[in-house]
């Protein structure tokens, strides 16, 4: 593993998923200034994903037939001019329009992100694509605290500002595709390692882990879009608390993906992952019934690291189930299985309006449990030195 190449992947990430991660911190902005109801906000993370989900295992098809490294760029510059544009966009429709062309930059970027950082991983996958991850969680843990400064500075004006590193980013990468063609190839993306081909590819395992990986995808949206309200409506804490607890989760999500993805190549991708979300299903539902706020906070420590953990191993194992379709597998399992729980958040926003948001979080705090059961189900992959 060359870990330049993986960093620069990972710089990529952050800056592509920095929107993604400041969005829910919009909700109860675009709520005073749209006057809508929970549902209409958790439609607008509905709209910012349901792109990504449609749309990344195409990309990620089309990256398998031919390398296209240009999509990295590309990708993060279109999620973050669109999401810089939400802020200012005169009509509630308006802001699911710009809302979901970030949701397709967010498409374009990760197929063929993850399909690089599997080229150049060597034998330790995990750890690379934990290190390729990592870079997606910061950017979601420094997104609530950037949209929180900014907004409370200029209003909703101030998502503006994510276009710079957008820019910035972008101007870095396409300088670096603009090198020699040696040195993106062998350098930058890592093109000239072999990628595993000819094997036979285990689609009903594979779809198993897509399961779990949609599990995990509906309590990570889930969390990160009302566990804002429910600091402010339930648990009566500020605006900028309920920004900083996103960020608390996030940071225990960044170590426990960290460590997830050495664990995980030491011990195996499948007893790492069965481990960490056993745990997680046990600590979870301690979350919908706590009322403090400093125990609630306490919680979601251990819970951002148990939800991260398994991350890595199930990318990775998905991967190894398609040797012959790695882009198409990484399109589903960091794209169309991640992004189906953003999909799912117009319904607990309907749980929220009618139950509470305490029973919208309860809805996601038990999915742990399939996620532990589907994991048993899966065979040893092949391929691979780690199982």
């Amino acid at each position: 593993m060359r870990l330049p190449p993986i960093f620069t992947l990972a710089l990529a990430h952050a800056s592509c998923d920095l929107n993604q991660g400041a969005l829910p911190i919009l909700l109860p902005f675009f709520m005073s200034e749209h006057h809508i109801t929970y549902a209409s906000a958790a439609t607008i993370v509905f709209a910012a994903n349901m792109v990504s989900t449609v749309t990344q295992p195409v990309f990620g098809y089309v990256a398998d037939r031919q390398s296209r490294p240009w999509l990295i760029p590309l990708g993060v510059i279109i999620a973050g001019l669109g999401f810089s544009c939400a802020g200012i966009a005169p009509s509630y429709g308006m802001v699911l329009v710009v809302v979901a062309v970030s949701g397709l930059g967010v498409a374009t970027f990760h197929p063929e992100g993850a399909r690089q950082a599997h080229r150049i991983a060597g034998n330790r996958k995990a750890t690379a694509m934990s290190l390729f991850t990592f870079g997606g969680q910061l950017g979601f843990a420094i997104g609530p605290l950037l949209a929180t400064a900014l907004l409370l500075a200029n209003g909703l004006q101030g998502t503006l500002w994510f276009a710079l590193p957008a820019i910035v980013v972008t101007l870095y990468l396409s300088a670096r595709l603009r090198g020699p063609a040696e040195r993106v190839k062998h350098e930058q993306y890592g093109q000239n390692v072999p990628v595993q081909s000819g094997g036979h590819d285990a689609w009903i395992p594979f779809c198993c882990v897509a399961i779990a990986v949609v599990c995990r995808s509906i309590i990570l949206f889930g969390l990160n879009t009302f566990l804002p309200l429910y600091w402010m409506n339930v648990l009566h804490q500020s605006k900028v608390a309920a920004g900083s607890v996103l960020t608390v989760l996030v940071v225990g999500g960044i170590i426990g993906n960290l460590l997830g993805g050495r664990i995980a190549d030491r011990f195996g991708y499948r007893i790492a992952a069965f481990a960490e979300f056993a745990l997680l299903a046990c600590l979870l539902p301690l979350l919908a019934f706590t009322r403090g706020a400093g125990w609630a906070t306490l919680l979601l420590v251990p819970i951002g690291l148990l939800l991260s953990a398994p991350n890595s191993s199930m990318v990775v194992l998905g991967q190894s189930y398609l040797p012959n379709h790695i882009g198409l597998s990484s399109g589903v399992t960091m794209g169309f299985a991640f992004s189906f729980g953003g999909m799912t958040t117009p319904l607990l926003g309907w749980i929220a309006d009618h139950h509470g948001l305490g029973a919208a979080i309860s809805a996601v705090a038990f999915l742990p449990i399939l996620c532990t059961g589907l994991v048993l189900t899966l065979p040893r992959p092949k391929r691979m030195s780690a199982t």
